[in-house]
Formats: structure tokens, C-alpha cells, sequence
């Protein structure tokens, strides 16, 4: 494994994205989730299960903010 070099083309490079008004982008984040997850043969349960664990920090933004509520209806829907 190769060393941390500053001019590595390949870095992982954070860049912070503005949200576009007039968008749910949460709503959006979520069913993004919840699309891949099912993809990959996941069930409601195991997915709120996720949404829930605050280790996973995207899908549990979303839990924290709008509820269970929420996402089961997302899921419904």
C-alpha cells in the first residue's frame, strides 16, 4: 500500500454541494436508500432498521428529522 501523497489525482476530496431551493432533498436522500437497499433484496424492516442506526449518518439524518412516520410512507408510496 502506497503512502498519502498531497498531489495523488486519485484523493478523496470532500466538497460541500449547495442545496437548490424549492427541493425536498431529504425526501430525495431517502428514496435513494430506499430504492438501493430494496435493489439489493432488503426488506422494510431491515431498511427502517438502518434509518434508525445512527452509524449510518445519512440515512439516520433523515430518520432524526422527519420521523418513522415518514419513512414508512415513503416506503408505501
Amino acid at each position: 500500500m502506497k503512502g498519502y501523497q498531497e498531489d495523488d489525482p486519485f484523493a478523496f476530496v470532500p466538497v460541500a454541494a449547495e442545496a437548490e431551493a424549492g427541493r425536498d432533498h431529504l425526501r430525495e436522500m431517502a428514496l435513494a436508500f430506499i430504492v438501493e437497499f430494496r435493489r439489493m433484496g432488503w426488506g422494510d424492516a431491515r431498511i427502517l432498521a438502518l434509518f434508525r442506526n445512527p452509524f449510518y449518518r445519512g440515512p439516520h439524518a433523515v430518520y432524526a428529522a422527519r420521523g418513522e412516520a415518514y419513512l414508512r410512507a415513503l416506503m408505501e408510496g
